[in-house]
């Protein structure tokens, strides 16, 4: 299998740190060698080659900051038309309002033939149906578990796991950089100050107003109610809020309560109605999501059959981000063998 890499950021990074790792073990185990044959960065460069990058080289590069752009392929080469590619993986910035250009670029790759892993959540939340529809008229799979929780497997435990119950509630914390911000004006620091550290950690980007404004989460939850429920919420009607009106009083106040903020994402079935949401919540010490501190995630699903249930896992890290990538392609790996 030869993959064509769109975006290289931290994820990516990851990604190809745990292929150039595990790759003796995908021979073993699926008989298959998995090579990168063009890689695409819109400031760090291009690199092409049909019988596989060598990753070593690739990844020196990219932790020295050099630009690793090579002669054998143009700045305008668009990956998903490069013959020798079987799977792309996307992962440049998410945009809530169109979902471009990563939403053009799936489309292409799809309606070329070329299966798609994404960490994407913009084109995801905002053309879930059609782009599905398309993978599935092209006879290719999209993926996209690290669109939700990161490398923790959230869509294989509901699908795999969770099949025949029926899911009554989702609830999660489900943005790391907001709730780090929260953990730490709960130790006493203020706003900006936590969020100074949480992007000079590397966890937030340089622009915040997704994470903080509650628009990340948001698209999460339109992605859940599409993937659990099989409902189109659009983003627009889940009530959305974030952490940037928060104070260090209110906080102070709920810790006084026995209370910690957190802010929670959340769906829940109301009859033949399903209501999403997005908001800051004062949560008992005794609600498990109360206790879930810095970046990590969570999600706490109430079912029929086994009442609730929840799952944690990073909400950053390379490894940890670069991971879903992985489990993505492993899945593919699995289908293509059925």
């Amino acid at each position: 299998m030869n993959i064509g890499i769109i975006g290289l950021g931290t994820v990516t990074q990851g990604f190809i740190e745990i292929l150039q790792e595990k790759n003796i073990w995908l021979q073993e185990k699926y008989e298959q060698k998995i090579k990168i044959v063009v890689v695409k960065d819109i400031q760090k460069g291009n690199m092409y080659n049909p019988n596989g990058i060598d990753l070593n080289k690739l990844l020196e590069k990219l932790n020295n900051k050099e630009l690793i752009t090579d002669a054998s392929i143009s700045e305008d080469t668009d990956v998903s038309s490069v013959e020798e590619v079987d799977l792309i993986v996307e992962a440049t910035y998410s945009d809530y309002t169109t979902g471009d250009p990563a939403y053009t670029f799936i489309k292409k790759a799809l309606s070329r033939g070329k299966h798609v892993v994404t960490t994407n959540k913009g084109p995801i939340a905002l053309h879930f149906n059609e782009l599905n529809k398309l993978a599935k008229e092209s006879n290719v799979f999209l993926q996209y578990e690290g669109t939700v929780l990161s490398g923790t497997p959230t869509f294989s435990l509901i699908e795999e796991c969770l099949a025949g119950d029926e899911i009554l509630k989702i609830r999660g914390i489900l943005n790391g950089t907001s709730n780090y911000i929260l953990s730490k004006m709960s130790e006493g620091d203020s706003f900006d100050s936590a969020l100074r550290t949480v992007q000079d950690k590397g966890y937030a980007e340089a622009d915040p107003t997704n994470d903080v404004k509650g628009y990340d989460a948001r698209g999460k939850i339109a992605i859940l109610s599409h993937k659990v429920f099989g409902v189109d919420l659009g983003l627009d009607s889940i009530l959305t809020k974030g952490i940037d009106s928060i104070s260090i009083e209110e906080v102070n106040a709920a810790k006084k309560a026995g209370k910690n903020i957190r802010l929670v994402g959340s769906l829940e079935k109301k009859g033949d109605f399903l209501e999403g949401k997005v908001a800051p919540e004062p949560l008992s010490t005794t609600d498990a999501l109360s206790n879930i501190d810095g970046v990590t995630n969570a999600i706490e699903i109430t079912t029929k059959y086994l009442g609730k249930l929840m799952i944690t896992g990073p909400g950053a890290g390379k490894l940890e981000t670069g991971y879903s990538v992985f489990s993505d392609v492993l899945s593919i790996l699995k289908k293509e063998k059925l």
